[in-house]
């Protein structure tokens, strides 16, 4: 995922514990390089139960969006 670094924006990575595409460890290694860049905020969500293709935690998936959304459209405010 080395395209993703120099990441220009902060934002939000979501992945699930039992993604088989992109493994966990792969996920934090890449949260940890691009927290280490001035200015960049990146939140990461685990999202217990979920495949890659979130198969039955859509649900779970559209909280964790929707919830960083409103703290970021309220932060602006």
């Amino acid at each position: 995922m080395s395209f993703l670094a120099p990441c220009p924006s902060s934002g939000l990575i979501v992945h699930g514990d039992k993604d088989a595409v992109v493994p966990h460890k792969d996920v934090t290694g890449l949260v940890d390089k691009l927290k280490t860049q001035k200015g960049i905020v990146i939140d990461q969500k685990v999202i217990v139960g979920a495949n890659h293709f979130f198969d039955s935690k859509i649900e779970d998936l559209m909280v964790s969006v929707n919830q960083y959304l409103d703290k970021r459209l309220n932060a602006e405010r």
